[in-house]
């Protein structure tokens, strides 16, 4: 008996730990698609080899981390409507590599007085320095900022036309932690950035890297070293509580982070004084 399948606007494709071999690269992935509006969420996790079968331990490591980014963290974006099965997985590999990644924003977590974090390489970067110079006097939040609990996590990749080695572009990818005050706008925050060669424009990856080292060491320096800066009215409310996106924030710290003053990217700003105690 043969039979025929078809997608309306109302169908929805959903896959749960789906491998893709792409070259030396195991993908898992697990993913929705909204066929009739093009909405996408998705996660994934990539385990490069030598060209050797995965073990079963590797295939259920990797199985968890996917499945754990989709619960915790899934990026969620717009692609193209009715998609065919192999062009939609190719739009998802593309997003994988010049768009989201491979996991998307964290919940935004709190911090209370009796939590310390752990020693790790604050100041890897540079050594303290406030990031100003004589000409710029450095603005500064109001003193309720520091008193926030609701700290906001994200990662973005950036592609640099920049050396890096002997590489001609770089490949940034920027752990960010912040947290601010809707109302007039003040945010502090701290930063981590990872760099990594890129040797083409049209073909490139962003490696995988322990997240929650980057993530710890963007934490501490908000904690001890925050960046003080000052969002406009526009945007302010993208700092409220339950605020349904926080992308022009990003955006706007992001460029802050790579406006370099003194030679350096902002990622931290002069110690605080009671850390220096």
């Amino acid at each position: 008996m043969s039979f025929t399948t078809f997608y309306t606007k109302k169908s929805t494709i959903y896959e749960s730990c789906l491998w893709i071999i792409d070259g030396s690269r195991y993908i898992c992935l697990t993913y929705v698609y909204y066929i009739g509006t093009g909405e996408l969420q998705y996660a994934a996790s990539i385990l490069k080899t030598n060209g050797d079968e995965p073990t079963v331990e590797q295939y259920a490591n990797h199985e968890f981390t996917t499945t754990r980014r989709y619960e915790i963290r899934p990026i969620q974006t717009n692609i193209a409507e009715f998609l065919t099965y192999p062009d939609l997985l190719k739009a998802i590999r593309r997003e994988m590599c010049h768009g989201h990644g491979c996991a998307g924003i964290r919940r935004p977590i709190e911090r209370f007085d009796n939590e310390s974090l752990s020693s790790v390489e604050m100041y890897s970067e540079a050594s303290d320095m406030s990031y100003t110079t004589d000409l710029e006097k450095p603005y500064k939040v109001s003193p309720r900022t520091f008193t926030l609990k609701q700290i906001n996590q994200y990662c973005i990749n950036i592609f640099c036309e920049e050396p890096h080695g002997n590489s001609p572009y770089t490949l940034r990818q920027i752990f960010m932690c912040f947290k601010g005050l809707a109302q007039n706008g003040d945010l502090l925050y701290g930063a981590c950035v990872f760099h990594s060669p890129a040797y083409s424009k049209e073909e490139y990856e962003y490696p995988i890297v322990d997240e929650d080292v980057h993530y710890e060491t963007a934490l501490m320096r908000l904690e001890k070293c925050p960046v003080h800066m000052n969002v406009s009215k526009e945007f302010r409310h993208q700092l409220k509580k339950k605020a349904i996106h926080q992308e022009d924030i990003i955006t706007l710290i992001s460029d802050k982070i790579q406006t370099r003053v003194n030679g350096h990217i902002q990622t931290r700003g002069s110690k605080l004084n009671h850390w220096l105690e």
